[in-house]
C-alpha cells in the first residue's frame, strides 16, 4: 500500500503523511495554525481517543475528524442510539443469523489447538463449523474465556486500556444558553476546553490517578436536531467527560476526598455541572433529572469497558495499526486455530462502524 501511494503521490507526499502519523496534536497544530482557540477546538478531538496535545501519533484523529465533520457533517440516529442497534441486529437477522440475549458464555472450547465451540453458563454447547468470532476486549477473552497459556496469549491479555470516561445524562427544560453565542444551541456536539495547556494537564492528572480540576467535556445536544428524543418542549443533554483515572489516587483540585468512584461520582458530576454553568449561565436551573455513570459503573454494565475505558484499549502507537491488539495478531486471527477477534480492540479501532467485522467477513469468505 505504501509503495503504491509513493508511486502515485511521490516521496514528498509520503514523507508528509508519515510525519502526520507520528506527530502529536500540538506539533501538527502549531505547524498549521496560529489562533490558540482554533488549536484547542481541534485538539480536543484527540481526547475522544486517548491523545493529549503532546502524545506522539495523536495528530491524525483531530485532522481527520475535524476536517471530515466540516466537509460532510455529523450524523446521528433519529429517535436515539437504539436506531443503530436496530440497524446492526436487523442486518444479522436478515442474513439468517440468530441473536441470543441473556446467554452468558462460560468458555470458548479449545480442542487440539483450535476453537471448536462456545459453552454457555447454562451448560449448552454451541459447536462452530467454521469459526468462533469474539467481539471482546483481549483482557476479557484471554485468561477468562480462553486460557492465556502461551507467550502470545499472555501478551494479548496485557493489552492496555486507555483512560477512563464518565457519562452524565440530563433531562432539561431547555438547551444550555451558551455565552459564546446563541448559534451553539443548533449543534449536536459542543466541546468545552479552555486551552491546550488545560487539556494536557487533564490528561497528565488522569494518568497519575488524579481527578482533573478542569476535564475536557463533550456536551451532546441531540434534541437540537432531533426533537423526537424528548417530550415536546423538553430536551436531553449528555456529557462525556474525557479523560479520567480508572483508580482514584487523589483530586487535582483538592476538594474530593473519596478514593473510589462509587463515592466520588456524585461530587465529580457536580464539578462537571459547575463547568457547564460557567459556559452556559443558568444551566443548573433547567435540570429536571440527572443520571451519572462513573468509570466503575460503565465496566459493571459492560466488562469490555475495562477500567471505564470506552475505546477498547489505548490507541497509542504501540497499540495501533500493526500493533493492534499485538504485533503479529493484527489481522483478526488469534493464537488458536479458528478463533478470531473483532471490535474496538482491533484495527481500525474504536467506534461502532463494524469495520473490523466487515473486513474479517471478507477474509473468511475469500473475497
Amino acid at each position: 500500500m505504501a509503495f503504491s501511494a509513493w508511486r502515485k503521490r511521490g516521496t514528498t507526499w509520503l514523507a508528509d503523511t508519515a510525519r502526520l502519523l507520528l506527530a502529536s496534536p500540538r506539533e501538527w497544530l502549531d505547524e498549521n495554525f496560529e489562533n490558540e482557540k482554533l488549536k484547542t477546538m481541534l485538539a480536543i478531538w484527540g481526547m475522544h481517543l486517548d491523545f493529549s496535545p503532546d502524545c506522539a501519533g495523536g495528530a491524525l484523529f483531530p485532522y481527520l475528524e475535524s476536517m471530515a465533520d466540516q466537509a460532510f457533517g455529523m450524523a446521528i440516529g433519529r429517535g436515539g442510539a437504539g436506531t443503530l442497534i436496530s440497524a446492526l441486529t436487523g442486518a444479522i437477522t436478515a442474513a439468517g443469523g440468530e441473536i441470543r440475549l441473556n446467554a452468558p458464555v462460560r468458555e470458548i472450547v479449545i480442542e487440539d489447538g483450535a476453537a471448536k465451540a462456545v459453552m454457555l453458563e447454562n451448560g449448552e454447547r454451541l459447536d462452530a463449523t467454521r469459526a468462533v468470532i469474539a467481539n471482546l476486549h483481549p483482557r476479557v477473552l484471554f485468561g477468562n474465556l480462553v486460557p492465556a497459556s502461551s507467550a502470545a496469549t499472555q501478551r494479548l491479555a496485557k493489552f492496555r486500556p486507555g483512560p477512563a470516561t464518565m457519562m452524565i445524562h440530563f433531562a432539561v427544560t431547555d438547551l444550555p444558553a451558551w455565552s459564546a453565542g446563541e448559534e451553539l444551541r443548533r449543534f449536536a456536539y459542543v466541546h468545552l476546553a479552555p486551552s491546550l495547556g488545560a487539556l494536557a494537564r487533564t490528561y497528565t492528572d488522569a494518568l497519575d490517578g488524579l481527578l482533573p480540576a478542569e476535564p475536557g467535556l463533550v456536551v451532546g445536544q441531540p434534541t437540537a436536531i432531533d426533537p423526537s428524543r424528548a417530550p415536546a418542549g423538553k430536551h436531553v443533554v449528555w456529557v462525556q467527560v474525557r479523560v479520567l483515572p480508572s483508580q482514584i489516587r487523589g483530586d487535582a483540585a483538592g476538594q474530593i476526598g473519596a478514593s473510589h468512584w462509587d463515592e466520588a461520582k456524585k461530587a465529580f458530576a457536580g464539578r462537571v455541572s459547575s463547568i457547564i454553568e460557567r459556559y452556559a449561565p443558568g444551566f443548573r436551573s433547567t435540570i429536571l433529572a440527572r443520571t451519572v455513570h462513573s468509570p466503575a459503573d460503565l465496566e459493571r454494565d459492560n466488562p469490555n469497558l475495562v477500567g471505564g475505558d470506552s475505546l477498547g484499549g489505548s490507541h497509542h502507537l504501540d497499540q495501533n495499526f500493526l500493533f493492534r491488539p499485538a504485533f503479529g495478531w493484527s489481522r483478526y486471527r488469534m493464537p488458536f486455530e479458528r478463533l478470531f477477534m473483532v471490535g474496538a480492540s482491533t484495527w481500525p479501532g474504536a467506534g461502532t462502524g463494524a469495520g473490523s467485522g466487515f473486513m474479517l467477513a471478507k477474509m473468511l469468505a475469500g473475497a
